[in-house]
């Protein structure tokens, strides 16, 4: 018979010191030995954030000395660390428990028979977070944060971030559940338990809605539990299922799965969707659907100052700036972030923390993680495609560019997968491990590939913006799934003023090497000119106006081939001048209003303007009226205007309906350019509930 008791009662360590070690310990005695002075430092949080270790990485030993008083005979006690960068190896009274390596999925040890009752406890953990010092030669999967180009190269997030505690059961515990249903209702439970003993058990599941009127559903099994850990599935059906969906396709109905055995209880939260890729087209619940979205970076270069609602509000803004998808960008985030997500009806294309080239010795661990990954995230309907690896091939900042570097970069993207071990050998195991976790979900191999999932920076690392039109009008295939275009802007003024004092010349070198601008690439496209405000200003413009005609190309070849198209990107994790559209204050640039614009599910856009044109030239300019949604726009009134100066030169307009989801030119914009002057096209689109507006700007000389 298994002892019960209150499930998940919990107790949470406190009282931490650290200090530093050059080498991983032989074993907990040598901790006895170290001569230098330990120091007090908080858990959860940040070594690099405490003075006494600001400017470390490597190894740091963690010690807490407790005591615990166990409430109940024969219960089960459990050591809980909820996150630590970047590995652990951990020790209790002594004894060794074991290792942890990635920082994204919580772990534990079941110490029943190893912490002491009413006594004091010596926990040791060693916590290994390496300096990442070459961008191609990584050793371990931190994404953006091993030396990736946008962060400051000496942030290391190194530490226990996250709250350790102990949880004390009955004889079983629930480590992890979750559950995930299809369109049609039809779903699955997984749990994961662990048991000190052999029994018979009856694992008993009730789903309810959440929020809304529904029938609950309730189901059983007898199951054998063994001793240490088990892995059970559970088919199920909801009847007269309603499906999650993005917002601006339908509604965002959630479940709730309560799962009790032996006396131990766990909730988790679930949706009803399917999503499917084909060619490069994504379907979600049996529709097809344009994906309007942008690259999200981790709420903060430190996992621990991101708060609830600093990853709720990030959410948020993309949400608010019309898209319907965000890509999680080499990292995986804080699950507050995914349940925003699922609440507010954003599709995820979530990345596995791959960037870039690696030592091979880390194929075992990036299969372990990946797997880890998708049991995380299997039970969030907002997750809607995998991404095994960012660009998995050589790449260097500006700064380190070399013809032979870029050649290696040319070469590499050009070859075919088995000449690389990356494609060959790393990228499909890691794409085994999701599946085998997640096999209801699309993989993709790789975010970067120039036939699939391209990341087109016309107008920042080679050519002009409106050269990408005229590349892929030539080479279609080349904007199947965008997910990466943009440039770099200066953040709003008042952040500015905390890396760059008003006042002050620019020290290039510092903004360079701590802020990350690049200022080779800047120089080409907004050259400094002596005005710190004016610079700023040409740079936010600039950035939005790449941002701009990139967004609007690949929304009027939605489908033929584009599939949805991601910016470059959403937010700065700390100060940098780089391409988010806010910055780490969340202030926003003028890029985010351009795509308040660029993103919203309807829009009436124009064929982008030259720069400039000459006095008496006549101009065409197709116009179109693009329609994501799943209704039609019946009988919809546009109109435009052609100001050059301040003359109105030509005027047009017209009525007509737009089927469901589909792009329609309506007419074109023509005139003869009268005079000389700053010119500015304005189109308007009126019916729906509230007017639509776009323009553009060039000039005539």
């Amino acid at each position: 018979m298994l002892p019960t008791s209150a499930p998940g009662v919990s107790q949470t360590l406190e009282d931490w010191e650290a200090v530093p070690i050059a080498v991983p310990l032989g074993g907990a005695s040598e901790a006895a030995e170290i001569s230098r002075a330990w120091s007090p430092i908080r858990v959860p949080w940040h070594w690099q954030l405490e003075d006494a270790f600001a400017t470390y990485e490597g190894f740091v030993l963690y010690r807490c000395r407790f005591t615990h008083r166990r409430s109940l005979a024969g219960a089960m006690v459990s050591l809980r660390f909820g996150g630590v960068y970047y590995a652990a190896r951990v020790w209790l009274n002594g004894v060794y428990l074991g290792d942890h390596e990635g920082y994204f999925s919580a772990f534990e040890f079941d110490v029943t028979d190893i912490v002491a009752a009413d006594g004091e406890n010596d926990l040791l953990v060693e916590v290994f977070s390496p300096e990442e010092s070459e961008e191609n030669d990584r050793k371990t999967i931190g994404g953006v944060w091993a030396m990736w180009d946008g962060m400051a190269a000496h942030i290391n997030p190194g530490g226990i971030f996250k709250v350790v505690s102990l949880v004390l059961d009955g004889g079983v515990r629930i480590r992890s559940l979750a559950a995930s249903a299809d369109h049609t209702g039809r779903g699955v439970v997984h749990v994961e338990i662990y048991s000190r003993y052999s029994t018979r058990a009856r694992l008993d599941g009730r789903l309810s809605p959440l929020g809304f009127e529904a029938t609950n559903v309730e189901f059983e099994r007898e199951v054998q539990i063994e001793k240490g850990e088990n892995r059970f599935e559970i088919g199920f059906r909801v009847p007269d299922v309603r499906v999650w969906s993005t917002w601006d396709r339908g509604e965002q109905p959630l479940y709730e799965l309560v799962l009790s055995c032996a006396g131990a209880e766990e909730r988790a939260r679930f949706g009803a969707s399917t999503v499917e890729l084909r060619d490069w087209k994504v379907y979600l619940n049996g529709e097809r659907i344009f994906l309007r979205g942008i690259n999200y970076l981790p709420s903060d270069a430190y996992p621990a100052r991101a708060t609830k609602a600093l990853l709720r509000a990030d959410a948020s803004l993309v949400r608010e700036a019309g898209m319907n998808s965000v890509r999680v960008h080499a990292h995986v985030a804080d699950g507050e972030f995914y349940e925003a997500c699922d609440e507010l009806g954003l599709l995820v294309l979530q990345d596995f923390p791959l960037q870039w080239t690696h030592r091979r010795s880390i194929l075992g661990p990036a299969v372990t993680q990946a797997g880890e990954m998708a049991r995380i995230l299997r039970g969030n309907p907002c997750v809607g495609i995998y991404l095994a690896h960012d660009e998995p091939f050589f790449v260097a900042p500006p700064e380190k560019w070399s013809p032979l570097g870029l050649l290696r970069t040319v070469a590499e993207v050009a070859s075919p997968r088995w000449m690389l071990w990356q494609r060959r050998v790393l990228d499909p195991a890691v794409m085994r491990a999701i599946s085998e976790k997640d096999d209801t979900r699309p993989v993709i191999d790789a975010a970067g590939h120039p036939l699939t999932t391209n990341h087109l920076y016309f107008g920042w690392y080679y050519g002009s913006f409106r050269d990408l039109e005229r590349v892929v009008k030539i080479f279609s295939g080349l904007s199947r799934l965008p997910t990466e275009y943009g440039a770099q802007a200066l953040p709003d003024p008042e952040s500015l003023q905390e890396i760059w004092p008003s006042g002050t010349p620019p020290d290039w070198s510092d903004l360079t090497l701590n802020y990350r601008l690049q200022v080779q690439r800047m120089a080409r496209y907004v050259p400094w000119k002596g005005d710190r405000a004016a610079y700023l200003r040409e740079t936010q413009r600039y950035q939005a106006e790449v941002l701009k005609h990139a967004t609007e190309l690949f929304r009027r070849r939605k489908y033929r081939p584009t599939g949805g198209t991601f910016a470059f990107m959403l937010n700065d994790p700390a100060p940098a001048v780089s391409w988010s559209v806010v910055d780490w204050r969340r202030r926003p640039k003028k890029a985010y209003e351009t795509l308040l614009v660029a993103m919203s599910p309807v829009l009436i856009c124009a064929e982008y303007p030259k720069e400039r044109y000459r006095v008496g030239e006549k101009i065409s300019l197709p116009l179109f009226i693009i329609n994501d949604l799943l209704r039609e726009l019946d009988l919809v009134s546009w109109d435009w205007e052609l100001l050059v100066g301040d003359s109105l030169a030509a005027r047009g307009g017209g009525e007509t309906s737009i089927p469901k989801d589909c792009v329609v030119r309506v007419g074109e914009a023509v005139a003869t350019l009268p005079t000389q002057g700053p010119a500015v096209l304005r189109l308007k689109l009126f019916g729906e509930a509230r007017p639509h507006s776009n323009e553009y700007e060039f000039f005539v000389s």
